[in-house]
């Protein structure tokens, strides 16, 4: 190799390395004044007020200290409040409606890419992944006005959820096929 050559590496290797410490110490400056502006900026909180008319607890267990900070935790003496649980605590469950919109939601993640795939080649109509999740998102997005539709409308006082999910996914498919068929896909 030339002389030259190594001549104008080593000046570049030498500007690189200089150019690395400039930014080092400008690295190390910004770090100091950030350190320096974190000891003299404290956040005061004035007041915080509660409003437990709007919780909503389904289940209390433990202690609840309220007015006491993390450091009074450690005087405190513990404080034991008879308590009896009731004989049988029924366990939540969701509304109908939230159950079945899980269900369906779970039923279309599973079960709609398979039925995408198959329309795809049904109709001779390529989807790209972007196109998929398009899809898939606004299904999703639609499953608990169709829920609440057939929960509106159903009869009897008990709705049958598999009716409801099996309603629900004949649209699905129903639309799917004339979306395929109509060929309008997102962008």
């Amino acid at each position: 190799m030339h002389p030259q050559y190594w001549q104008a590496y080593f000046n570049q290797l030498q500007q690189y390395i200089q150019n690395q410490e400039q930014r080092l110490r400008d690295l190390e400056a910004r770090v100091a004044d950030l350190e320096n502006n974190q000891k003299t900026n404290h956040t005061n909180v004035e007041r915080i007020d509660y409003h437990f008319d709007q919780l909503k607890i389904e289940r209390l267990d433990g202690t609840l200290h309220i007015g006491i900070s993390p450091e009074g935790l450690e005087s405190i003496e513990d404080f034991a409040v008879n308590q009896q649980q009731p004989a049988a605590i029924q366990p939540y469950s969701p509304p109908p409606g939230q159950q079945i919109v899980a269900n369906l939601d779970r039923f279309v993640t599973s079960e709609a890419p398979m039925l995408l795939e198959k329309l795809s080649n049904q109709y001779k109509r390529a989807l790209s992944p972007k196109q998929r999740d398009i899809l898939l998102q606004d299904i999703k997005q639609q499953l608990p006005e169709r829920a609440a539709y057939y929960l509106e409308h159903r009869e009897g006082d008990t709705p049958d959820a598999e009716f409801i999910q099996d309603q629900v996914w004949k649209e699905i498919n129903h639309s799917l096929h004339e979306f395929f068929r109509k060929g309008d896909f997102p962008e």
